[in-house]
Protein backbone atom coordinates (compact mmCIF):
# COMPACT_ATOMS: atom_id res chain seq x y z
CA UNK A 1 0.00 0.00 0.00
CA UNK A 2 2.92 2.20 0.57
CA UNK A 3 4.60 1.40 -2.64
CA UNK A 4 1.27 1.74 -3.95
CA UNK A 5 0.73 5.32 -2.71
CA UNK A 6 4.57 6.42 -3.44
CA UNK A 7 3.58 5.38 -7.44
CA UNK A 8 0.16 7.33 -7.21
CA UNK A 9 2.35 10.64 -6.78
CA UNK A 10 2.81 11.01 -10.25
CA UNK A 11 -0.84 10.66 -11.05
CA UNK A 12 -3.83 13.52 -11.42
CA UNK A 13 -5.80 12.13 -8.36
CA UNK A 14 -6.53 14.60 -5.25
CA UNK A 15 -6.43 12.42 -2.38
CA UNK A 16 -6.17 8.91 -1.98
CA UNK A 17 -9.27 7.10 0.21
CA UNK A 18 -8.35 3.44 1.66
CA UNK A 19 -11.65 1.89 1.70
CA UNK A 20 -11.87 -0.32 4.76
CA UNK A 21 -15.57 -0.32 4.48
CA UNK A 22 -16.12 -2.79 1.82
CA UNK A 23 -18.11 -5.70 2.62
CA UNK A 24 -18.00 -7.50 -0.94
CA UNK A 25 -16.68 -11.34 -0.14
CA UNK A 26 -14.06 -11.02 -2.48
CA UNK A 27 -12.43 -8.90 -1.29
CA UNK A 28 -12.99 -9.49 2.72
CA UNK A 29 -11.61 -12.79 1.73
CA UNK A 30 -8.33 -11.45 1.40
CA UNK A 31 -8.36 -9.52 4.50
CA UNK A 32 -9.03 -5.99 2.39
CA UNK A 33 -11.95 -3.87 2.80
CA UNK A 34 -14.13 -4.42 5.65
CA UNK A 35 -11.96 -7.40 6.78
CA UNK A 36 -8.88 -4.90 7.72
CA UNK A 37 -11.00 -3.70 10.94
CA UNK A 38 -10.77 -7.03 12.88
CA UNK A 39 -7.33 -6.12 12.38
CA UNK A 40 -6.37 -3.08 14.32
CA UNK A 41 -2.88 -3.38 14.56
CA UNK A 42 -2.69 -4.26 10.86
CA UNK A 43 -4.85 -1.15 10.00
CA UNK A 44 -2.43 1.01 11.64
CA UNK A 45 0.67 -0.01 9.81
CA UNK A 46 -1.19 0.02 6.53
CA UNK A 47 -2.47 3.93 7.05
CA UNK A 48 0.81 4.95 8.64
CA UNK A 49 2.68 3.11 5.57
CA UNK A 50 -0.13 5.13 2.66
CA UNK A 51 0.35 8.73 4.74
CA UNK A 52 4.11 8.35 4.92
CA UNK A 53 4.59 7.61 1.18
CA UNK A 54 1.78 10.00 -0.31
CA UNK A 55 2.25 13.89 -1.06
CA UNK A 56 -1.64 14.00 -1.12
CA UNK A 57 -4.21 13.86 1.24
CA UNK A 58 -5.31 10.36 2.65
CA UNK A 59 -8.84 9.42 3.98
CA UNK A 60 -10.66 6.59 5.14
CA UNK A 61 -13.90 4.60 4.89
CA UNK A 62 -14.67 2.57 7.80
CA UNK A 63 -18.06 0.49 8.80
CA UNK A 64 -19.70 0.77 12.02
CA UNK A 65 -17.53 -2.53 12.59
CA UNK A 66 -17.70 -6.62 11.32
CA UNK A 67 -20.40 -7.50 13.22
CA UNK A 68 -22.41 -6.44 16.78
CA UNK A 69 -20.12 -8.43 18.96
CA UNK A 70 -17.22 -6.90 17.33
CA UNK A 71 -17.68 -2.75 17.05
CA UNK A 72 -14.57 -1.12 16.70
CA UNK A 73 -15.50 2.49 14.60
CA UNK A 74 -14.02 4.73 17.44
CA UNK A 75 -10.88 2.21 18.22
CA UNK A 76 -10.04 2.43 13.88
CA UNK A 77 -11.08 5.89 13.94
CA UNK A 78 -8.84 6.78 16.35
CA UNK A 79 -5.58 5.09 15.42
CA UNK A 80 -6.10 6.33 11.92
CA UNK A 81 -6.14 10.14 13.10
CA UNK A 82 -2.80 8.93 14.83
CA UNK A 83 -1.43 7.69 11.49
CA UNK A 84 -2.55 10.87 9.70
CA UNK A 85 -5.53 10.63 7.89
CA UNK A 86 -6.71 13.63 6.97
CA UNK A 87 -10.75 12.62 7.33
CA UNK A 88 -12.64 9.83 8.17
CA UNK A 89 -15.84 8.62 6.65
CA UNK A 90 -18.01 6.54 8.68
CA UNK A 91 -21.25 4.05 7.56
CA UNK A 92 -23.08 3.18 10.35
CA UNK A 93 -23.46 -0.51 9.63
CA UNK A 94 -21.48 -3.62 10.53
CA UNK A 95 -20.16 -5.66 7.67
CA UNK A 96 -22.32 -8.54 8.55
CA UNK A 97 -25.41 -6.00 7.96
CA UNK A 98 -23.93 -5.23 4.51
CA UNK A 99 -26.36 -2.44 3.51
CA UNK A 100 -29.71 -4.13 5.71
CA UNK A 101 -31.44 -2.55 8.24
CA UNK A 102 -31.61 0.74 9.27
CA UNK A 103 -27.88 2.61 9.74
CA UNK A 104 -26.77 3.60 12.56
CA UNK A 105 -26.18 7.53 12.79
CA UNK A 106 -25.32 7.48 16.58
CA UNK A 107 -21.75 5.69 15.75
CA UNK A 108 -20.80 8.73 13.30
CA UNK A 109 -21.52 11.64 15.99
CA UNK A 110 -19.66 9.65 18.93
CA UNK A 111 -16.68 9.41 16.06
CA UNK A 112 -17.02 12.76 15.37
CA UNK A 113 -16.67 13.76 18.37
CA UNK A 114 -13.99 11.44 19.38
CA UNK A 115 -11.49 12.88 16.67
CA UNK A 116 -10.37 16.01 15.47
CA UNK A 117 -9.75 15.17 11.54
CA UNK A 118 -13.13 15.66 9.35
CA UNK A 119 -16.04 13.32 9.80
CA UNK A 120 -18.15 12.24 6.95
CA UNK A 121 -21.60 10.40 7.27
CA UNK A 122 -22.64 7.54 5.39
CA UNK A 123 -25.40 5.76 5.41
CA UNK A 124 -29.22 6.13 4.85
CA UNK A 125 -29.11 9.52 2.95
CA UNK A 126 -31.85 9.79 -0.02
CA UNK A 127 -33.44 13.05 -0.13
CA UNK A 128 -32.90 16.39 1.31
CA UNK A 129 -34.94 15.48 4.63
CA UNK A 130 -32.25 12.73 5.69
CA UNK A 131 -29.66 14.40 4.23
CA UNK A 132 -30.39 17.66 6.68
CA UNK A 133 -31.41 14.90 9.78
CA UNK A 134 -28.10 13.35 9.52
CA UNK A 135 -25.96 16.50 9.96
CA UNK A 136 -28.51 17.56 12.88
CA UNK A 137 -27.84 14.41 15.05
CA UNK A 138 -24.41 13.12 13.89
CA UNK A 139 -22.99 16.82 13.22
CA UNK A 140 -20.80 15.88 11.01
CA UNK A 141 -18.81 17.79 8.51
CA UNK A 142 -20.04 16.41 4.93
CA UNK A 143 -22.34 13.60 3.82
CA UNK A 144 -21.05 10.55 1.75
CA UNK A 145 -24.03 9.59 -0.57
CA UNK A 146 -24.28 5.91 -2.13
CA UNK A 147 -27.05 3.77 -3.21
CA UNK A 148 -29.42 7.13 -2.74
CA UNK A 149 -27.65 8.68 -5.97
CA UNK A 150 -28.14 5.45 -7.71
CA UNK A 151 -30.85 6.28 -10.79
CA UNK A 152 -30.51 10.12 -8.90
CA UNK A 153 -27.20 12.21 -9.72
CA UNK A 154 -29.43 15.45 -9.17
CA UNK A 155 -29.66 14.59 -5.49
CA UNK A 156 -26.46 16.05 -5.04
CA UNK A 157 -27.46 19.56 -6.48
CA UNK A 158 -30.78 18.94 -4.72
CA UNK A 159 -28.97 18.84 -1.08
CA UNK A 160 -26.44 21.42 -1.79
CA UNK A 161 -28.75 24.12 -3.29
CA UNK A 162 -31.47 23.76 -0.05
CA UNK A 163 -28.22 23.63 2.11
CA UNK A 164 -27.00 26.53 0.42
CA UNK A 165 -30.05 28.85 -0.17
CA UNK A 166 -32.66 27.39 1.35
CA UNK A 167 -34.22 26.59 -2.46
CA UNK A 168 -35.59 22.91 -3.24
CA UNK A 169 -34.25 22.28 -6.64
CA UNK A 170 -37.72 20.27 -8.80
CA UNK A 171 -37.40 16.54 -9.03
CA UNK A 172 -36.40 15.78 -12.72
CA UNK A 173 -39.23 15.22 -15.55
CA UNK A 174 -39.17 12.05 -17.14
CA UNK A 175 -37.31 13.57 -20.30
CA UNK A 176 -34.40 14.40 -18.06
CA UNK A 177 -34.02 11.34 -16.68
CA UNK A 178 -34.04 9.29 -20.11
CA UNK A 179 -31.76 11.58 -21.80
CA UNK A 180 -29.09 11.49 -18.73
CA UNK A 181 -29.73 7.65 -19.03
CA UNK A 182 -28.61 8.03 -22.43
CA UNK A 183 -25.39 9.92 -21.85
CA UNK A 184 -24.97 7.71 -19.02
CA UNK A 185 -24.74 4.95 -21.37
CA UNK A 186 -22.64 6.76 -23.58
CA UNK A 187 -20.20 7.57 -21.20
CA UNK A 188 -20.02 3.91 -20.90
CA UNK A 189 -20.02 2.72 -23.95
CA UNK A 190 -16.58 5.11 -24.65
CA UNK A 191 -15.28 3.68 -21.54
CA UNK A 192 -15.60 0.14 -21.90
CA UNK A 193 -17.35 -1.15 -24.75
CA UNK A 194 -20.34 -2.09 -26.19
CA UNK A 195 -20.54 -5.29 -24.85
CA UNK A 196 -19.77 -4.41 -21.05
CA UNK A 197 -21.18 -0.84 -21.21
CA UNK A 198 -25.34 -2.58 -22.36
CA UNK A 199 -24.88 -5.35 -19.65
CA UNK A 200 -23.33 -3.32 -17.03
CA UNK A 201 -25.98 -0.31 -17.49
CA UNK A 202 -29.28 -2.55 -17.16
CA UNK A 203 -29.21 -2.17 -13.38
CA UNK A 204 -28.40 1.87 -14.12
CA UNK A 205 -31.11 2.18 -16.64
CA UNK A 206 -33.68 0.60 -14.64
CA UNK A 207 -33.05 3.16 -11.31
CA UNK A 208 -33.47 6.07 -13.70
CA UNK A 209 -36.53 4.59 -14.66
CA UNK A 210 -38.06 3.92 -11.25
CA UNK A 211 -40.97 5.71 -10.24
CA UNK A 212 -41.68 6.34 -14.11
CA UNK A 213 -45.00 5.70 -15.29
CA UNK A 214 -45.58 2.37 -17.14
CA UNK A 215 -41.98 1.96 -16.55
CA UNK A 216 -41.82 -1.81 -15.50
CA UNK A 217 -42.02 -3.36 -19.02
CA UNK A 218 -39.48 -1.21 -20.43
CA UNK A 219 -37.24 -2.71 -17.57
CA UNK A 220 -37.72 -5.98 -18.16
CA UNK A 221 -37.20 -5.32 -21.96
CA UNK A 222 -34.33 -3.39 -21.51
CA UNK A 223 -32.62 -6.44 -19.31
CA UNK A 224 -32.52 -8.61 -22.06
CA UNK A 225 -31.63 -6.04 -25.01
CA UNK A 226 -27.69 -6.37 -26.15
CA UNK A 227 -27.04 -3.63 -28.41
CA UNK A 228 -26.57 0.09 -27.73
CA UNK A 229 -28.83 0.92 -30.73
CA UNK A 230 -31.67 -1.03 -29.14
CA UNK A 231 -31.35 0.29 -25.92
CA UNK A 232 -31.30 3.66 -26.84
CA UNK A 233 -34.36 3.58 -29.51
CA UNK A 234 -35.98 1.40 -26.63
CA UNK A 235 -35.40 4.74 -24.29
CA UNK A 236 -36.64 7.34 -26.68
CA UNK A 237 -39.69 5.20 -28.01
CA UNK A 238 -40.86 5.51 -24.35
CA UNK A 239 -40.22 8.87 -24.16
CA UNK A 240 -41.92 9.02 -27.09
CA UNK A 241 -45.36 7.73 -26.00
CA UNK A 242 -44.55 8.76 -22.83
CA UNK A 243 -45.23 12.79 -23.52
CA UNK A 244 -47.44 12.18 -26.37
Amino acid sequence: MGRAADILNEYPNEILDINMGCPAPKVIKNGDGSALMRNPKLAGEVLKAVVKNSIKPVTLKIRKGWDDNSINALEIAKIAEDAGISAIAVHGRTREQYYSGAADWDIIKQVKEAVKVPVIGNGDVFDIKSAIKMLDKTGCDAIMIGRGSQGNPWIFSQINSYLDNGIAIPEPSALEKINTAIKHLNLALEEDGEYVAVREMRKHIAWYLKGLKNSARLRDEINKIESYDDVVLKLQRYLEDSLT
